[in-house]
């Protein structure tokens, strides 16, 4: 609702009251849905039902009419909130693992997060129950302020996590080995399920699914198993403010890359509204993820160096590759390639080596052989303590975000590239409404849609948002990470106007995508040429001592 409202107070109205007629809360015609507002304060705004909106549309139709709306919550400014956490001491404090869920809800949210909150509290009882001594520190992290922390910003949720890795205790990036997050833990999102983490977890997660002994079976509750492909985490979820921290991190798949781009019924018909509740209890599901996260976590506990696979940095840059778009841009491909050639052979044999010594660890745990244990699990340690400085390095210089969609730093201008392209060759065809429905839309990751539809002065805001320096303490998981615009607003409003009318003459809004393209190959070559040295510094990272 956030631009509905800006454009609404531009236009001199004194409130905004808005039911969801697509998007979210279609379960029912009495469904509320609420969002964060991303926006400097400004006018009253409200959330009713369907059905409500129908009866006031009716009630208007028949003339002049008096309505009473209760609204009982207030925004202000300056409010506090809290994380709560526990630990169960490990017989070192030197690394520690963190799990976690958000206590701040809409409504009952009772999967979102209540239950989340419900299955860590579950896993640390059970730890403590059991006798299980860790080797490491587990900490037990119930965060605030993730569905909404702050006013005026587009990264206004997760705030809490944010703060809790960047303020409250910065010195976890350096000692966390991972941070397990839960969301929406027993609800049943299909026949089968999966881990969406960072990607250097990728192998990590289906070792431990598929050849560990201590993991449950899925099938009684997801007959399809579990899928360990590896999914991407997305920014939806407190594990996002630890992972672009440097903290290796997971959730339960229900907020992934994948998930996000494909939906969810639960998405889709209950989520932020009154319906999440109770009633979409699933016990088998909610039992499956304690026992299999909690399996995780000792897993991750009792092998002496962090399984993290840089392999999968290695794919991940690769697959966000257009060498033509980069050529054009006078990218050094030949550097390019040699750069991620040099990553693949270093995060190679660092895996192999970290899975040499887990092995190795586990034989003489088996023979009780101690004082090989005790050498390899210092040798573990070791690496240990490389591969999360390379991780932390990796996400400071490899992990960069389109608004909230994360992407490898190139990405952003050569995607802006293709795009403005490809208009320019329908523009130049005469046809201005094909680009408009296929493309204009889609570039600077869809923000020309709000240039489409919204005041100047509305896009105004949305700019001093996320690129003004007046903003700039107020990003936080944001903060550094924002791609540079396309300046191409112009062509955009003038598009429009001309949109589904029989004007041909496209010649103004032409010459500025192409002045944009040039400008976006610049930074393009920019980016490609720091991503070279970076990861030549992450392969070095990755090195192992003679």
């Amino acid at each position: 609702i956030t631009y509905p409202m800006l454009e609404a107070e531009f236009q001199g109205a004194a409130a905004i009251i808005s039911a969801n007629v697509g998007g979210y809360a279609q379960i029912a015609d009495d469904a509320l849905n609420n969002q964060d507002i991303c926006a400097p304060i400004s006018i009253p705004s409200v959330s009713i039902g369907v059905a409500d909106a129908k009866e006031i549309q009716e009630k208007i139709l028949q003339g002049k009419t008096m309505a009473t709306l209760i609204v009982d919550n207030i925004v202000e400014e300056g409010g506090v909130t809290y994380n709560i956490i526990g630990k169960i001491p490990g017989k070192s404090d030197e690394h520690q693992i963190v799990v976690g869920a958000h206590y701040d809800m809409y409504f009952n949210g009772f999967q979102d997060d209540s239950a989340a909150v419900g299955l860590s509290l579950a896993m640390a009882k059970a730890m403590i129950d059991s006798g299980y001594t860790p080797e490491n520190d587990i900490i037990f992290s119930m965060h605030g302020a993730e569905e909404w922390g702050s006013i005026g910003t587009q990264y206004d949720w997760t705030v809490g996590a944010w703060e809790m890795v960047n303020t409250l205790n910065p010195e976890w990036t350096d000692k966390t080995l991972a941070f397990i997050n839960f969301e929406l833990p027993a609800y049943a999102f299909g026949t089968s399920t999966k881990t969406a983490s960072a990607p250097e977890m990728f192998s990590m997660i289906s070792h431990f699914t598929n050849e560990y002994e201590l993991t449950p079976d899925p099938t009684k509750v997801f007959p399809d198993g579990i899928d360990t492909e590896g999914s991407p985490t997305y920014t939806y979820s407190d594990d996002f403010s630890y992972y672009i921290a440097g903290i290796p991190s997971t959730v339960n798949g229900t907020v992934s890359a994948d998930s996000v781009k494909d939906g969810s019924d639960f998405m889709v018909n209950m989520y932020h509204s009154n319906y999440d509740t109770y009633e979409t209890y699933n016990e088998d599901v909610m039992e499956f993820n304690l026992q299999y996260y909690g399996a995780l976590a000792m897993y991750i506990d009792a092998h002496p160096a962090l399984y993290l696979d840089f392999t999968a940095q290695y794919d991940r840059i690769l697959e966000s590759i257009s060498e033509e778009t980069m050529q054009l841009s006078d990218v050094d491909m030949n550097l390019y390639m040699q750069a991620l050639d040099n990553l693949k052979q270093s995060a190679e044999l660092m895996t192999q080596k970290v899975e040499q010594i887990n092995n190795d660890y586990n034989a003489a745990k088996i023979n009780n052989d101690d004082e090989a244990m005790k050498q390899l699990w210092a040798q573990g340690k070791e690496l240990t303590k490389q591969n999360l400085a390379a991780f932390k390095f990796a996400q400071d210089t490899l992990l960069s975000l389109m608004y909230e969609r994360p992407i490898v730093p190139h990405e952003a201008p050569q995607e802006n590239i293709e795009l403005m392209s490809e208009i320019v060759k329908l523009l130049e065809n005469g046809e201005g409404d094909v680009a408009v429905d296929e493309y204009v839309w889609q570039v600077n990751n869809i923000f020309e849609w709000y240039a489409m539809y919204f005041s100047p002065e509305v896009i105004d805001i949305q700019n001093e948002m996320i690129w003004g320096e007046s903003n700039a303490d107020n990003l936080y998981w944001g903060t550094n990470k924002g791609f540079i615009k396309a300046d191409v607003e112009d062509a955009t409003r003038s598009l429009m106007l001309k949109y589904g009318t029989d004007e041909i003459d496209f010649t103004n809004e032409i010459q500025i995508y192409k002045e944009a393209i040039e400008s976006q190959k610049d930074i393009l070559k920019d980016l490609a040429t720091k991503e070279i040295s970076d990861i030549n510094e992450l392969a070095t990272k990755l090195k192992l001592n003679p």
